[in-house]
């Protein structure tokens, strides 16, 4: 249980200042939450990465461990409600952190993926659409004291001419419990520039 107070803790701080910080017209937006573990987003060339989390080292066969698959689908409605020109390119990503999480170092015994995209544009209804498809397999150790989940972080920014970012927002769903081996998942988003 002590999983998802931090992981509700990392949403909420990630949130509030990825909303501040993304007010900024910036080559890169970044924010980070108290527990450490902070977003990136490079709105040029559309990645979402994290810092202050770690992934954790083991061997390539875990003793008893299990594996686990599966498929994030997202899809990211943007809302336009700045004043961009026509030229303006919507770049977008996302960003499972998930697993089993130690919250007092952080370490992810998991993974943490990521993907990119370009949005296309509806310019007569101001908005945005972004999907993306995160698959992951990760091979997790046997520890019945450990919580699991999934962050999902996600980024949009306006970039426009000679590549400068106008606009962007970082922002974290979740968490949410750790889908069974195998299945996909669907999440839907809508944020604004």
């Amino acid at each position: 249980m002590r999983i998802r107070a931090f992981l509700i803790a990392i949403a909420v701080s990630v949130a509030i200042t990825g909303s501040a910080l993304g007010q900024q017209a910036a080559a890169t937006s970044q924010t980070k939450s108290a527990s450490g573990i902070g977003l990136t987003f490079d709105a040029v060339h559309g990645q979402l990465t994290a810092t202050g989390v770690g992934v954790k080292a083991k061997p390539l066969v875990v003793p008893g461990g299990t594996s686990v698959t599966g498929t994030v689908n997202i899809t990211l409605t943007i809302n336009l409600v700045s004043n961009f020109h026509r030229g303006v390119r919507i770049s977008c990503g996302a960003m499972l952190i998930g697993g089993e999480v130690d919250t007092s170092v952080p370490v992810v015994d998991g993974g943490i993926e990521t993907a990119a995209s370009t949005a296309s544009l509806d310019w007569k209804a101001k908005t945005a659409t972004c999907t993306l498809s995160i698959p992951y397999e990760w091979t997790l150790a046997s520890d019945s004291a450990a919580s699991s989940g999934l962050i999902i972080g996600f980024a949009a920014g306006a970039v426009g001419f000679g590549d400068v970012t106008e606009r962007s927002t970082i922002q974290i769903g979740g968490p949410i419990a750790l889908p069974a081996t195998g299945t996909t998942t669907t999440l839907a988003y809508t944020t604004s520039l």
